[in-house]
């Protein structure tokens, strides 16, 4: 186990339900409306983001979340595919491709464990052009190039100011600077930085499925900065990035 709060039992139920819930919404999708059609694939993308997030709670090894990584990824491909067919409104069409914040952070959280597995240079030129935003966002945009998409426009600030301008100023930083920015960001992740979202609070309910921060592991990974003097922090995903330390490449 590595979250504090929940059980593994808890962990079980919730991670069973969720790919239940994927398993039997993969395949019914086609025979709901457009609308339901649009909102099935983004409900199955933050689902699959969940899952691999209440298995990394649970304790699950990264080598056999695996798979739930990979079923992720092809969800976020799905809904990319999917959602230009659709017949949907344009006020309807616009709500879908907004960026909203809980979307950036599923977004985060997939970029996190798939970066963790050191999955081959081109499954993340195609990842991001699944998820797309080019633009919108200053981080995922300067997270997007470190990663290689050296064409991708580049926002000057994030779009959700008070959840990530901090990171953006780590990454901006000069190398040097960035371990402690980095440790600052993390300590005020949940009571500064995640407040207004919808994942703070929810330990309190049935909804929880910890509280990680894997864009602060992300940015470690893909900027190799020291993580010693926050590693243990209860919030800070280290696991992610001692995985994707000891794979070759």
């Amino acid at each position: 186990m590595r979250d504090t709060v929940q059980t593994k039992e808890y962990f079980d139920k919730g991670i069973a339900f969720k790919q239940k819930i994927i398993e039997r919404d993969k395949i019914s999708i086609t025979e709901l409306p457009q609308y339901g059609q649009a909102m099935c694939l983004f409900d199955l993308c933050e689902t699959s983001a969940m899952l691999c997030t209440q298995r990394y709670s649970r304790g699950d090894s990264l080598d056999d979340m695996e798979p739930s990584i990979r079923q992720m990824l092809q969800l976020f491909q799905l809904r990319s595919l999917t959602m230009p067919t659709l017949d949907l409104e344009p006020k309807e069409r616009e709500m879908w491709s907004n960026l909203t914040l809980s979307k950036l952070y599923d977004t985060l959280t997939c970029l996190a464990f798939a970066v963790s597995q050191r999955y081959p240079a081109e499954s993340y030129h195609k990842l991001f052009q699944f998820i797309g935003h080019a633009g919108k966002d200053g981080l995922l945009d300067r997270i997007a190039v470190q990663m290689g998409e050296k064409q991708r426009p580049v926002a000057a600030a994030a779009k959700f100011a008070k959840e990530y301008n901090a990171l953006v100023a780590v990454v901006d930083a000069p190398a040097e600077a960035r371990p402690a920015l980095l440790k600052t960001y993390v300590e005020n992740w949940y009571k500064k930085h995640m407040r207004g979202s919808a994942l703070y609070g929810t330990h309190k309910s049935e909804a929880y499925v910890g509280y990680w921060c894997f864009e602060a592991a992300l940015v470690a990974m893909l900027w190799k900065i020291d993580d010693s003097a926050f590693a243990e922090h209860p919030h800070y995903p280290v696991d992610l990035v001692r995985h994707y330390q000891t794979q070759a490449g």
